[in-house]
């Protein structure tokens, strides 16, 4: 593909990127929304992504639908959820109203249950109508697909294949972005502090960081790559100070979210129980962690070996045999003590003498 169409695209989409209220350096700070708030939201949105296993043009589109009605209209916490979950279920109309590829839109009473917002299905189609009024809709009862991140990285990395293509570079960048990519800038849209950068400058710092790896791969393609974002930058009137906050940012905010997903969590497990409850667990002071030792030697003589009995009832039946027999010999046990005879000795004999 020849690049001139793309850089025409890439033109429309610069053109339309200050439709975009809520991101950008000139967007206003959302009053009433703190930006722990809103990141939380972002990420219920991404979870419903996943849920329903819908593109990331939909989840992009919901947060520009967040980002926008909270730069321009004053929202409390307690209806954040509900705006949120709106803004879901009318970026999935966006997105099958242009693209027309989705299987089903989900159900309002389907994403009001699974994301467990406190709100009903009415309550989000009538706040869905009140996003719809205050985006850019242009008399139109859906409004259109708004110019995200995503869009931009799509076109650069389609003008960066083409141009290498065009200049025989292999291995060529990839034409379109690989799922980690879309994984990543998923992760940079959920962080507020990437909101007061432009939607072009969070793409091609992105971009920058995957050509950057590609390099350390292919150090022969480094100076066509990298000429490549160079170009991009220019194109999109973006300063080196200006590009070079935005790749620091975007660093910092990929290796922590990886460092989370590498450090193992060393923390112990910690029981918090109330008093009643310490009150009715069985006491385990008292329990021996392990069992008692249990000497085994080896007898020569198994005659000398002492039986040792159990208080089971084969062992107390065998001791009321053995005293039934020896009554009926000669009388009890006391009685046979007495009647016996002392066994004489050559002492006793002497002695008697």
């Amino acid at each position: 593909m020849e690049v001139h169409p793309l850089l025409g695209q890439l033109d429309s989409l610069l053109s339309g990127e200050t439709a975009v209220g809520g991101r950008g350096p000139s967007a206003p700070p959302s009053s009433g929304i703190s930006p722990g708030m809103r990141d939380g939201s972002a990420h219920v949105l991404r979870c419903l992504k996943v849920w329903y296993d819908l593109p990331s043009d939909v989840f992009h589109t919901a947060v520009a639908n967040i980002d926008t009605f909270l730069a321009k209209m004053k929202a409390q916490p307690k209806h954040l959820s509900c705006i949120a979950v709106s803004s879901f279920h009318l970026a999935c109309s966006q997105y099958q109203e242009a693209r027309g590829d989705l299987s089903v839109v989900p159900e309002p009473t389907d994403l009001v249950s699974i994301s467990q917002s406190r709100c009903s299905a009415s309550d989000l189609l009538r706040m869905e109508a009140i996003l719809a009024s205050k985006l850019d809709n242009k008399q139109q009862s859906v409004p259109p697909l708004p110019v995200t991140p995503l869009s931009f990285l799509r076109i650069m990395m389609a003008v960066s294949r083409a141009a290498a293509t065009r200049l025989e570079i292999s291995p060529a960048p990839a034409a379109s972005p690989l799922p980690h990519l879309l994984h990543q800038l998923e992760i940079l849209v959920c962080d507020s502090s990437t909101l007061k950068f432009r939607p072009c400058e969070l793409a091609l710092a992105l971009l920058c960081t995957e050509f950057q790896l590609q390099c350390g791969e292919n150090p022969s393609n480094t100076t066509a790559l990298m000429g490549f974002v160079s170009e991009l930058q220019k194109y999109c009137n973006i300063q080196n100070s200006e590009f070079m906050t935005v790749l620091t940012e975007v660093v910092a905010i990929l290796e922590k979210y990886n460092g989370e997903g590498q450090v193992p969590h060393r923390q112990r497990l910690v029981w918090k129980l109330s008093n009643r409850t310490l009150r009715h667990l069985r006491p385990t002071d008292r329990l021996r962690p392990t069992l008692p030792k249990i000497c085994e030697e080896s007898v020569s003589n198994k005659n000398d070996m002492s039986r040792l009995r159990s208080a089971s009832e084969c062992s107390l039946e065998s001791e009321l045999s053995d005293s039934d027999l020896s009554y009926k010999a000669g009388g009890s046990d006391s009685e046979s003590d007495v009647e016996m005879e002392e066994p004489r000795t050559w002492a006793r004999i002497v002695a008697a003498s």
